[in-house]
């Protein structure tokens, strides 16, 4: 839960790897590099509904028809959060970057890196840069979601982008592959199988089961994969919880419902996702090799209380119920890789 409007850190890369002393000599010196400043946002989203006093007044069941609309609300928050994390994905690999990456706000913060990642690339680019002087990629756009390619990208991401800002080999591994659904089994014929697909070589497939499969129905690319680590990546907050109010304008006498709540996102590392595409469309909503992974979180499901809902009628009073007396449930959507609430 963050605490505050944003979310703001620098990233230290760290000291270098131990030298050996010769005997008589001094150690050698070393200091830690200073990397990226990276900003993440709170932002608002809400709704309001309006009934009039006499559609109220007329219904045989006023608290249904405020139930019925209102409790709606409840399906549709996480389907909110699901759509502004997937934009991670569908818009991550455009040239001009999005929105959604950038976490300026007006009057009170600049983030310096606008619509791109805090290194000024777009989320999956070809020319990720680290701090001394090289630059990876974690971008194609050639690559069909095949046993070749699935192992080419593997062995990209394990062997070539598994080094730090010093250029320092880490260890990455990726354990997810996020698919739409339409490659749900196309994935299956790669991953669930003892032999390779479509082979009469009777040669063992060494992609089974290397990681999991994850569709997501709300990427919009039909033909784009992602290659990532869970929980690595990315950051989700959750800065307020879903806050629903009822209350009566005493003008009108009509009656108001309004949800609200803020939570936010950003890339905090790039290495942990990588997308692939069969063919070129960098200006079209494409898919990566796999960030969307790191957004698992939990999404908070607000229920309606009938005697709160009686109670909105008959006193023209605020009422408030939020998302601690609600019932908060995990999604099963949001596979997100890495983020950390």
């Amino acid at each position: 839960m963050s605490n505050k409007f944003d979310e703001k850190f620098t990233s230290a890369i760290g000291l270098g790897e131990l030298l050996e002393k010769p005997e008589g000599e001094d150690l050698k010196t070393d200091a830690p590099l200073e990397s990226y400043t990276i900003v993440c946002k709170n932002r608002s989203f809400g709704r309001i509904v309006r009934f009039s006093y006499e559609t109220v007044k007329d219904a045989q069941k006023p608290a249904n028809i405020l139930a019925d609309t209102v409790g709606s609300w409840g399906r549709m928050v996480p389907i909110t959060k699901e759509k502004f994390y997937a934009k991670f994905f569908n818009y991550g690999a455009m040239t001009a970057g999005n929105d959604v990456f950038n976490n300026s706000i007006t009057g009170v913060l600049t983030d310096s890196s606008g619509d791109l990642i805090y290194d000024g690339k777009a989320f999956f680019a070809t020319d990720h840069p680290d701090r001394v002087g090289n630059t990876y990629s974690n971008y194609s756009a050639s690559n069909a979601l095949t046993h070749s390619n699935l192992k080419t990208v593997y062995t990209t991401y394990t062997t070539t982008n598994n080094r730090d800002e010093r250029g320092e080999v880490i260890d990455l591994l990726p354990d997810v592959l996020l698919i739409p659904p339409a490659l749900k089994f196309t994935a299956q014929e790669i991953l669930n199988t003892t032999l390779i697909p479509n082979s009469a070589d009777n040669t063992t497939n060494v992609l089974a089961a290397i990681v999991e499969v994850l569709p997501w129905s709300y990427l919009t690319d039909t033909d784009g994969w992602f290659l990532g680590r869970r929980k690595m990546g990315l950051m989700a907050t959750q800065r307020d919880d879903i806050n629903i109010d009822f209350w009566q304008d005493e003008t009108s006498k009509d009656y108001f419902a309004s949800v609200f709540t803020r939570f936010g996102g950003c890339v905090t590392n790039w290495r942990f996702c990588n997308r692939s595409l069969p063919e070129s469309r960098d200006s079209e909503n494409n898919g990566v090799n796999c960030w969307k992974l790191h957004f698992i979180m939990d999404n908070q499901q607000p229920s309606l209380s009938r005697n709160a809902l009686e109670g909105s009628e008959t006193s023209g009073r605020s009422l408030t119920e939020n998302a601690e007396g609600s019932n908060s449930t995990t999604s099963a959507l949001l596979p997100v890789y890495g983020m950390k609430i």
